[in-house]
């Protein structure tokens, strides 16, 4: 027997096959090992990145905002303080015989102070361009040295009256009322444009 032993063949050799001991944390198959993970698997996951946080954009500068020009009104305001005026109802023109469009300029600027009219006339286009004749007529009476103001300006066209008063009390602003010349009385359209240059609180 103990030569057995010693060459290994004894009888107390243990069994190849081990029984599985028992389950000492409840984690496993009942009866099953205790399985543990080692560290160096989980090291070798893939780790989530950490969330990236929003990055604000860098507000954008102010722009700034050059200034009018000395003597020309930035605004409606404005032109009226300059003017002194306090009203700009002209309304009234719509009832002058062959009305086709009027509006309120200041001629200084060229800005629309108060239009009328159905859209036949691109009024802001015939505040500018008709402040370059009023401002041309005021050139000649200086370059010719007459000593006289203008009373109106009439244009005379194939189907249309353009009609043209500086305010008697403003001369920088002045009315441009436009008519129809089949239907227009030049006449009784002067006065009515007249009576409405009096409602015009200064």
């Amino acid at each position: 027997m103990k030569l057995f032993q010693r060459l290994g063949l004894g009888g107390d050799k243990k069994p190849a096959y081990e029984e599985p001991e028992e389950d000492q944390g409840g984690f496993g198959p009942p009866g099953g090992v205790l399985w543990t993970t080692p560290g160096d698997v989980l090291s070798d996951r893939p780790k989530s990145a950490p969330p990236v946080q929003p990055t604000m954009a860098p507000a954008l500068p102010e722009a700034d905002h050059a200034a009018p020009a000395p003597g020309v009104p930035s605004s409606h305001s404005d032109a009226l303080q300059r003017t002194g005026l306090m009203s700009t109802d002209i309304a009234g023109t719509a009832f002058i015989a062959g009305f086709v469009g009027s509006c309120l300029v200041d001629s200084d600027s060229g800005l629309l102070l108060a239009a009328e009219g159905d859209g036949r006339i691109d009024m802001e286009a015939a505040a500018a361009l008709y402040t370059q004749v009023v401002k041309a007529e005021h050139e000649v009476i200086e370059v010719l040295q007459l000593e006289d103001h203008i009373e109106d300006i009439l244009i005379t066209m194939h189907s249309q009256l353009h009609f043209i008063r500086p305010l008697e009390k403003s001369p920088s602003v002045f009315l441009y009322v436009a008519l129809d010349k089949k239907s227009a009385n030049l006449g009784m359209a002067r006065m009515q444009v007249t009576k409405i240059e009096s409602n015009l609180k200064m």
